[in-house]
């Protein structure tokens, strides 16, 4: 039996961060956040519970009074503001047993939206198991055609401890951190004493092998291709890409251009906003992404630019995706 789907509704893209953030932490799989009852991510997803935001510049009064006249939704929470709820609930049937009324805490927002939105998710798990997904049940990782890791402030460290603990039998590792061209060598050498896999400071046209970790030189950015069935990393440009070079986004993007190949592509700590378009798009190539949590990160911009635009399918602490990465 499959799980129930659910949309989340809203015009605050700060209000949408939160939901993209809860449904990648727990791993939720039939969920769309879309800005506007209308919007082209929900066409065809058919909708079974709605949370709709209209407690802050919600305009659409004659939309929401359509779509709750013309959908056979389950159940719908309007979450309001101490100022509009009269107007809204005017344009309401009363009678209308699926919908519930809840006023929004604007001291937490946040939190606010997290626990209503993980009081449904239990309800619907307690009926459901199958919806959610256990850490055991991750794919492996030699199932995998290549792993790529993206990593600014705090990334040496965190990589570090990800390198340290994977076991061989792993597929081509590609790593970009944002890191002075001279510090590479030196932080490549340290990686050899902590693990059996072989570990290449990438700085030449190179077809990758299993079992091996390839790290950007820090002068040119590093993309990846496929010839057959091989895989090729190619030197770019030396022009500097949302302020970087190396930049995450210039591998995740080259990544997410090949067919028919399985990837693993993991965002971690730092500043900024680099590798998040680049996950998205892998994302939406069907690659498994993942960002490390804020708890876990040095400097969670990166990992946040991602959630923001719905570039994460999971978001893990650091040891879980060690967990994932060492299976």
């Amino acid at each position: 039996m499959s799980i129930y789907s659910i949309a989340f509704i809203s015009n605050e893209a700060i209000t949408r961060s939160y939901a993209h953030e809860f449904f990648a932490e727990e791993c939720f799989p039939k969920c769309k956040v879309a800005s506007s009852i209308k919007s082209k991510r929900l066409d065809n997803f058919k909708i079974d519970f709605c949370l709709i935001d209209t407690s802050k510049n919600f305009e659409n009064l004659k939309e929401l009074k359509d779509f709750l006249n013309n959908n056979e939704t389950k159940k719908i929470i309007i979450f309001h503001s101490a100022n509009n709820f009269n107007e809204i609930k005017q344009l309401i049937n009363e009678q209308d047993e699926r919908i519930i009324f809840q006023e929004i805490n604007k001291s937490n927002a946040r939190e606010f939206f997290r626990k209503q939105l993980s009081e449904l998710v239990k309800s619907l798990a307690s009926s459901h198991s199958d919806g959610l997904i256990n850490l055991k049940e991750f794919t492996l990782p030699n199932e995998f055609d290549l792993i790529l890791l993206g990593a600014s402030t705090g990334g040496p460290e965190a990589v570090k401890q990800i390198i340290g603990q994977l076991k061989t039998d792993m597929p081509p590792i590609l790593i970009v951190l944002h890191m002075q061209p001279e510090f590479v060598e030196r932080y490549c050498e340290r990686l050899k004493r902590i693990t059996p896999l072989k570990v290449i400071r990438f700085v030449e046209h190179q077809k990758v092998s299993p079992n091996s970790v390839y790290i950007a030189a820090g002068s040119n950015h590093m993309e990846i291709s496929k010839t057959g069935s091989d895989y090729f990393l190619s030197k770019g440009n030396k022009l500097k890409i949302n302020g970087h070079c190396p930049s995450v986004d210039v591998l995740f993007k080259s990544a997410a251009k090949i067919y028919d190949t399985k990837i693993l592509a993991v965002l971690l700590t730092g500043m900024g906003s680099d590798g998040a378009e680049g996950l998205n798009l892998l994302k939406n190539s069907g690659a498994f992404t993942i960002t490390q949590n804020e708890e876990s990160s040095e400097v969670y911009g990166m990992p946040k630019a991602a959630i923001e635009i719905g570039a994460a399918k999971h978001i893990l602490s650091l040891e879980q995706i060690i967990k994932i990465l060492s299976k």
